[in-house]
């Protein structure tokens, strides 16, 4: 088995890994991101060029942090009450606080080309 081939295969088994991790409990989620996991794999597992085979271990990198880092999964509590489900991996950016008496520019009338 060359070098790519196994390199794909380690990719492919920590989507799967992290797909259960990211959504632990949801089993709709689970099985819908197993199955388009598998569909992407199955439909690029004839690829034979050394550049297109690096290009997907690529994308099922960023897939992988964008799935740990991206993903909130919150589950509803009570009426108008939900629990996020935070972990350390997850991205978290500034909260900028809403400005109800911000002044906005107004629009601008110049057409696109």
């Amino acid at each position: 088995m060359s070098a790519l081939r196994k390199e794909a295969l380690k990719w492919y088994k920590t989507l799967q890994r992290t797909k259960d991790q990211v959504f632990a409990g949801d089993q709709r989620a689970i099985e819908a991101a197993r199955q388009r996991i598998r569909e992407e794999y199955v439909k690029n597992k004839d690829l034979t060029n050394e550049k297109d085979i690096k290009e997907k271990i690529k994308i099922a990198h960023d897939v992988d942090l964008e799935l740990r880092s991206a993903v909130v999964q919150a589950v509803k509590i009570d009426d108008n009450v939900y629990q996020a489900k935070i972990t350390e991996e997850t991205r978290k950016l500034e909260n900028t606080m809403f400005d109800p008496n911000a002044e906005l520019p107004p629009p601008r009338n110049k057409k696109c080309k």
